[in-house]
């Protein structure tokens, strides 16, 4: 799988989850003018993410997500001001999941978001 396809895999499923808990807004992934390292950042309403990745290295599919998920989490959060994505029986934010999390973790929720994981231990 190629990078550019990993990556606009992982943006696309956070933009999933995105639409399908009212989050409005578009996720986009890009390197800002002013960036002079060259990292490919999370861009939500005008706003970048203050971490960001190589396009040119490998990136491991789950890993991949769960980055973009974070990522996605703080420029909204930055921008928006509230927590997102949160857990719909306990109201509390959510965290990147591992792809050994989301297939286990999340069962039983109702809403099972991919890439998110509940933070409550029951």
């Amino acid at each position: 799988m190629t990078t550019n396809k990993v990556l606009d895999d992982a943006v696309l499923a956070v933009q999933r989850d995105m639409d399908a808990t009212g989050i409005a807004g578009r996720l986009g992934f890009d390197t800002p003018e002013w960036d002079d390292h060259g990292y490919l950042r999370v861009e939500y309403k005008g706003r970048y993410s203050s971490h960001g990745l190589h396009a040119d290295e490998e990136h491991e599919p789950s890993v991949t997500l769960a980055l973009i998920a974070d990522l996605a989490q703080a420029v909204i959060a930055e921008q928006d001001w509230k927590a997102w994505p949160t857990c719909p029986a306990h109201s509390l934010g959510l965290y990147p999941a591992s792809e050994q999390m989301r297939r286990g973790l999340n069962r039983g929720l109702g809403t099972r978001l991919p890439t998110s994981r509940c933070r409550s231990p029951s």
